[in-house]
């Protein structure tokens, strides 16, 4: 298997918003979860900084990651997000590279 290829995401969540960016958030992992290319879909709240939010996804493919960004849970979930966010997330794919490891 090769290099997995990274999804990584930065949320500023409004305080009042909160709990329905939590729960939208949580329904979206459990199915995104289940798609064929998945290998982890985790996100966690800073200790540090309430509200702000660092989602962490590793995916088979580039083309399993184009899907999730269709599929109807991931919709619903940007829908719902963009409601609770103080400003628009921050989103980067990280493709593998032959890179010497330490």
């Amino acid at each position: 298997m090769s290099d997995p290829f990274i999804v990584i995401a930065r949320i500023e969540v409004r305080p009042d918003a909160w709990e329905e960016f939590v729960a939208a958030a949580g329904t979206c992992i459990e199915a995104t979860c289940r798609e064929p290319g998945c290998l982890a879909y985790e996100i966690h709240e800073s200790l540090t900084r309430p509200c702000r939010f660092v989602s962490f996804e590793s995916w088979e493919t580039r083309a399993d990651i184009d899907r999730n960004m269709t599929s109807p849970h991931m919709r619903a979930f940007l829908e719902a997000a963009r409601a609770c966010v103080t400003a628009p997330p921050v989103i980067e794919v990280m493709e593998p590279r032959s890179i010497d490891r330490l």
